[in-house]
Order: C-alpha cells, then sequence, then structure tokens
C-alpha cells in the first residue's frame, strides 16, 4: 500500500513538485512522471513505500533534472519530519475508480483525505536507472559574478596616512570598544566595591599593554612582573603602572552592564564580538574566503563549553569564523546552541553556518567559500549559486547516497592517485585516492581539469611529479585561513589568568586584533615585522605612551635579602616589623633598622 499527502490544493500536480519516495530497502527521490509509472506498471511487488508529495519552494529544488541536492537534514519518508505549513494544510480527494477513500476516524479531526493504492512496479527493478547523477538541462558556462573591489577602500584611506603599528592595532580595536569597558567597568566597581575604579582610557590602554607583554615575557605568577628582583623584574611595566592599580582593574573589567542580563549565553562579551565583526572590515574582503570553527580554549564550567575529539584544542568555546586564505579573520560568531545569532535556512546546521556568515560579513559576489565536510553538501552548492558565490568543500560518504561514484571499498583497491569525477550543470564532484579517498565538491569549476604536482618518493629519494585534480589542488591552496589565523593568536596569547569564565574570550579577542593588524600592516602598509616583532612594539608603544611612572617603588624584595645575606634587625620580633635589614648602630655594631635605633637606645639608656 502507498500513502500520499499533499500539501494544498491537490487537484493538479505541476512540474514544480517533487516526490520523494523511501523504502525500506531504497531511499531516492523522484520526479512526477516517474513516481505514476510505478503506479501503472503491471507487476505488482512486494515492497511498501511511503510518497510524500513537497511543493519546491519547501526545499532547494531547481528548475533541473538532477535529484542530488540531499542534505544533512534531508526529509527520512516520515510525515513527522515535513515542513509545519504542509501539515497544518488541507488534501482534496480526487474521484477514481483506482482509489479508495478513507473517512477519517472522527469529525474533530482536520480536513483532509488519504488515498491509498497497492504499488504496481518493484523498486528494485527502477533502482538502476533512477538512482544516477543526472545532468541538467542548462548549458555549462560562466555563472559566477566578476569579484570587484571599489576604491579608495578604508585600508588605502588609512595606508594614505602612513600608519605606524600602533596607529593600525588603535583602528582595529576602535574607540568604541575602549570606551565601553571603561564606563562597565566604572559602574561596576559603584555597585559592588567600597572604592570607586575611576578608570581611565589611559588606563586601559596600558591595562591591554600588560597582558600583550606578557604573551612573550612570561612568569608563573603575575605579580613578578612588578618584582624588583633582577631575574623576573620588567622595567617597561613597573614603570608604566602600580601592582594594585592592575589588581583594581582585573577585578572589575566588564563590557556590559549585570543589571541588563538576557537570554544569550555570551551577554557578558556580546558587544565585543559586534565591534570586532565592524572594524575587522576595514580591510576589502578577499576572493578567497574560508570557513570553520575556531576554538577559544577553556577548562571551566559552562553550559556552552565544547568539546570537539581530535582537536589540537578539545575544550573550550566554539566560534564560528569566517577568514582569509592567508589568516585575517573578517567575521566570527560564538556557538550557542539555538541562541546562535545565526539565520536558519533549512538546509542544515553546515549550510546554515555558512550561509548566515556569508549574510553578516556582507560578501560579495564573486567570492569563493572553503570548507570541510561539517560543512558542505550539494543543496548547499546549489544554494551558493544563486547567490552569486563560489564554493569549494570536502563532502563525507553519508552525502553521496546517490551519486553513482563506486563503492569506498572497491575505489581504495584502486591505484594510488586514481580518480572518479561527475559533472552536473553548475557542479562538479572529484574522488582522488591519495593516502586517503577524498571528495571534493564545486561550483568554480565545472569542467574537470589536473595539474602537476611534487610529491617525495621514499624508495627512489626523489620527488616525483604527478597529476593532481585542480579542484583538490585549489582546495588545499586556499584552505585552512581560520586555523592558521588561531595558531598565530595561540603563539604569543597572554599568561595572565583569571576566574571569570569569559576572560579567555576577551584574552582572546584582544590577541585577535594583534594578529589582524599584523596581517593589515604587512599587506597594506607593506611592513616587514614578524608577529612577535609586532607585539612587542605595540605593547611597548602602549606601554611607554600611556603609563604613568610610579613616584618610588614598594618595599625591598625578601628574595635579595635571602640572596645578599643581610641579616635580621637586632630588636625582638615582637617589636620590630620589618625583618631582615643593611642598617645598623655602628657604636653598639648591632644591625637595625632606622625605626627601631631609637627605640633600642630609648630602651637600654634611660636616664
Amino acid at each position: 500500500m502507498v500513502t500520499i499527502v499533499t500539501g494544498g490544493i491537490t487537484r493538479s500536480l505541476c512540474t514544480p513538485y517533487v516526490i520523494l519516495c523511501y523504502s525500506d530497502e531504497l531511499s531516492f527521490r523522484l520526479t512526477l512522471s516517474q513516481v505514476l509509472d510505478l503506479l501503472d506498471a503491471d507487476d505488482p511487488g512486494p515492497a511498501i513505500c511511503n510518497i510524500a508529495v513537497v511543493p519546491k519552494t519547501e526545499k532547494d529544488a531547481i528548475e533541473s533534472d538532477c535529484d542530488s541536492d540531499a542534505s544533512d537534514m534531508d526529509f527520512t519518508g516520515d510525515s513527522a519530519h515535513l515542513p509545519s505549513r504542509i501539515l497544518n494544510s488541507t488534501a482534496e480527494l480526487f474521484r477514481s475508480d483506482h482509489f479508495e477513500e478513507v473517512e477519517p476516524a472522527c469529525e474533530d479531526q482536520p480536513n483532509f483525505t488519504i488515498r491509498t493504492r497497492s504499488l504496481t512496479k518493484k523498486l528494485e527493478s527502477a533502482s538502476s536507472s533512477l538512482l544516477h547523477f543526472r545532468k541538467s538541462k542548462k548549458t555549462a558556462k560562466s555563472h559566477l559574478p566578476d569579484y570587484i573591489v571599489y576604491e579608495p577602500t578604508a585600508a588605502q584611506c588609512l595606508k594614505a596616512t602612513n600608519a605606524n603599528p600602533l596607529d593600525v592595532f588603535l583602528a582595529m580595536y576602535p574607540p568604541s570598544l575602549r570606551e565601553l569597558p571603561i564606563e562597565m567597568s566604572n559602574l561596576y566597581s559603584a555597585q559592588n566595591k567600597d572604592k570607586p575604579l575611576n578608570l581611565s582610557m589611559e588606563e586601559l590602554l596600558v591595562f591591554d599593554g600588560v597582558l600583550l607583554s606578557s604573551g612573550y615575557c612570561t612568569v608563573p605568577r603575575r605579580h613578578l612582573l612588578w618584582s624588583l628582583d633582577d631575574d623576573v623584574h620588567n622595567n617597561s611595566i613597573s614603570n608604566a603602572m602600580r601592582r594594585n592599580k592592575f589588581d583594581e582593574i582585573m577585578a572589575s573589567i566588564h563590557v556590559v552592564d549585570n543589571t541588563k542580563c538576557n537570554d544569550d549565553p555570551f551577554f557578558k562579551v556580546r558587544p565585543i564580538f559586534q565591534e570586532l565583526n565592524s572594524s575587522y572590515k576595514i580591510l576589502p574582503i578577499s576572493k578567497w574566503l574560508s570557513v570553520d570553527e575556531s576554538m577559544i580554549p577553556y577548562y571551566g564550567r559552562h553550559g556552552y563549553k565544547q568539546f570537539i575529539k581530535g582537536k589540537p584544542i578539545r575544550y573550550g568555546y566554539k566560534v564560528w569564523s569566517l577568514a582569509s586564505s592567508g589568516g585575517y579573520l573578517y567575521h566570527m560568531e560564538p556557538y550557542a546552541g539555538v541562541h546562535t545569532l545565526l539565520q536558519k535556512t533549512g538546509l542544515g546546521q553546515g549550510p546554515s553556518v555558512v550561509l548566515g556568515l556569508a549574510e553578516k560579513a556582507g560578501v560579495p559576489g564573486g567570492c569563493n567559500f572553503m570548507h570541510d565536510n561539517l560543512f558542505t553538501t550539494l543543496s548547499l552548492i546549489d544554494e551558493m549559486t544563486k547567490r552569486g558565490y563560489g564554493c569549494i568543500g570536502t563532502l563525507g560518504q553519508n552525502q553521496l547516497f546517490d551519486v553513482p561514484f563506486k563503492p569506498i571499498n572497491e575505489f581504495q583497491k584502486l591505484p594510488w592517485v586514481s580518480t572518479e569525477f561527475l559533472s552536473e550543470g553548475e557542479k562538479l564532484l572529484v574522488r582522488w585516492r591519495d593516502n586517503s579517498v577524498v571528495t571534493v565538491a564545486s561550483n568554480v569549476e565545472n569542467v574537470y581539469s589536473e595539474a602537476p604536482v611534487k610529491r617525495w618518493n621514499k624508495e627512489g629519494k626523489a620527488y616525483d611529479y604527478l597529476q593532481q585534480p585542480q579542484i583538490i589542488r585549489s582546495y588545499k591552496q586556499q584552505m585552512g585561513g581560520v586555523d592558521l589565523h588561531d595558531l598565530q593568536v595561540s603563539r604569543y596569547h597572554s599568561t595572565i589568568r583569571s576566574k571569570k569564565w569569559w576572560w579567555p574570550i576577551y584574552a582572546w579577542t584582544l590577541h585577535s586584533a594583534v594578529v589582524n593588524s599584523w596581517l593589515f600592516h604587512r599587506v597594506v602598509m607593506n611592513g616587514d615585522y614578524d608577529l612577535l616583532g609586532f607585539q612587542r612594539v605595540v605593547a611597548q608603544s602602549l606601554l611607554k605612551k600611556f603609563g604613568i611612572a610610579p613616584k618610588g617603588h614598594g618595599r625591598p624584595s625578601s628574595m635579595l635579602a635571602a640572596v645578599t645575606d643581610i641579616p635580621r634587625c637586632f630588636m625582638n620580633h615582637n617589636i620590630c616589623k620589618y625583618g631582615r635589614t643593611s642598617f645598623g648602630c655602628e657604636k653598639c655594631a648591632r644591625p637595625m633598622h632606622i625605626e627601631c635605633f631609637k627605640k633600642f637606645h630609648n630602651l637600654n639608656h634611660k636616664p
């Protein structure tokens, strides 16, 4: 028996409708004419199937004979997976001798009718002709718009000012982002502390300079940065801010008003992401873009802390990121489950992330996106084509259920660098056997081509030149921008820690701005600094330009006294509270502090 559920008026089914046919053994898509041929066949089959009639507007079907645009959230044949608009709609019954009408169980049920009929042909006999990758009737031609950058850009305007590294960093870390912590930190201190903070812009910049300095001048405890001991003393930090002032800022630093909390899990740091996403657009968006997830290390307790097996950073906050192939970050959105601020497209989580980042970042047409099998589906490629974006991504085996590639077990037995490819309209699918089998789909190229690559031969101890599919070569060359950005952020990351759950995000975004500033300075300003040199210049400029030298230092270090063997004060420990001293009474030959000198002689030389 076959159950047909239709949405809307079903008096006539026109071509925009797509038929999804599922059985216990097969799962594939059929056109309307193919389903009617099966129903009119003479051979009855034992298979029982569910056929759902779905309007074209509910999915991403295109005007083509291609039926392989499956996504990782495709329908599974169960009516519970149909869109709500179809489930809540009515249907009309066709009066025909070939169908028997089944009345509803009660009059209170919704107005719909179920039509049943016996399946008259085995689906197995038709599977060989139905489960294949059909070519589109459209002619293969250039379908993506040209990549255009309109001038003058903001980067060119900044270049005209002959900006130094500090100016570039302050442009990436804008005044709006710096003014917010000043206001909210002072507010938090007034609400929760007995002493007002009175944080100023200069003190906040010095505070950030100390964080950047701690990335390449590491000590086990942050208080050692202000120590007078020769082995840990940092003169630039101790002469820019007092230690107690730094501790006060650390205890009160905030970027939001805690009294205006909402349901956003990242409420406390949301303004940081918004401001940086805006300031990072100072550099024109590159033609080749990479989409991937970034991990901000965090090992405490938080509801949205993620665990990703096999990653260099397994525990922490996951951030969806869009970056250039060179590692410049354009947009980032923290993952917060249903609270993630990315539009839901109905194509699955991966495609929604790619399309959401492209929309929020304002990516112009003609740009090409690189992403791995977490994001890639055939339906995503179709949608990217409609929006004028190029797309190259690896495909998982679960996305190839109706593509007539060889079984994976058979393909692995083929010789090394064996290739298999299919072309359908604007899409090109290529499977290549390297050290492992990889499948790549793209709409950037619709004609298969190869390019020579150089590989090291262990047996011959020389390089061999092999032919590699051009689409895979492009993927390897342009993919990895997000990972490259994460690598640069982690190189000289701040070692100053806090118990606040959002502190790792604050420190990570600060270093992300430094990395973007460094890449901007190299690309636009033709700078020759490496990352370490650039971060040192920025940190020292902040400390020396905005720091205020203290009038004096604190008490001498106890470590210095232990090393130089300075004697203890001769006075009783109940009277002297200072311990060791380098002063003493010359006449009495007793070591004692200046404060204890008068007490000692008053006690022993009474009139």
